[in-house]
């Protein structure tokens, strides 16, 4: 099958990890995030320009929607760039997220 040289322009994929509990286990989590798709130039001028920025801005940058992001009563939450930097609060998730893009944003060897 042939590749076309213009894909969408927006990227949506599944971000997984674990947390652990108070007990030390490791809790399973998943939330999809829908990101505009930058090209490989794009991202190197980004990461360039914003050297003194962090994860989180490149992020608050490129992501457009999520699903999956619950607030403490166990409802969905709506993304907002505060509802986003309040989850970049949890340690790992920024650069979790961030790889994930980096990952998912481009071609993939396929099995």
């Amino acid at each position: 099958m042939a590749i076309k040289i213009v894909i969408s322009n927006t990227v949506r994929f599944k971000v997984k990890g674990t947390l652990k509990d108070e007990a030390g286990v490791d809790q399973p989590f998943d939330f999809s995030l829908t990101c505009m798709r930058l090209d490989s130039e794009q991202i190197q001028a980004k990461l360039r320009s914003e050297s003194d920025a962090s994860v989180i801005d490149f992020l608050a940058d490129v992501v457009e929607d999520w699903s999956g992001v619950k607030d403490a009563d166990d409802k969905p939450l709506p993304f907002t760039e505060d509802n986003l930097r309040a989850l970049c609060r949890i340690p790992g998730i920024a650069a979790l997220a961030f790889r994930t893009y980096l990952t998912e944003v481009g071609a993939k060897e396929k099995n």
